[in-house]
């Protein structure tokens, strides 16, 4: 299933059950993604990965903060864990 950012705006689906959760562009509005990262709520095994590169940096800057961000942006890491 495709779930864009717009349909998440006009609608607002609650979808359950979600276990493996990709994210290839951060959202444009940064209260988008918790509401979207917490429909794996219910689920047993939860995994959320975020595709982002070095020009979602404004993007990345609403979710983390500014200096997070950079960080991030600029890391030799590939992976970033978030709890």
């Amino acid at each position: 299933m495709l779930y864009t950012e717009r349909a998440h705006f006009f609608y607002r689906y609650k979808i359950r059950g979600i276990q493996n959760l990709i994210i290839y562009s951060l959202p444009e509005r940064k209260e988008f993604y918790p509401e979207i990262v917490n429909m794996l709520d219910e689920s047993q095994s939860m995994n959320c990965t975020v595709l982002f590169t070095r020009f979602d940096i404004l993007r990345l800057e609403r979710i983390v903060g500014a200096g997070p961000a950079k960080r991030m942006v600029n890391s030799d890491k590939r992976i970033f864990t978030f709890c």
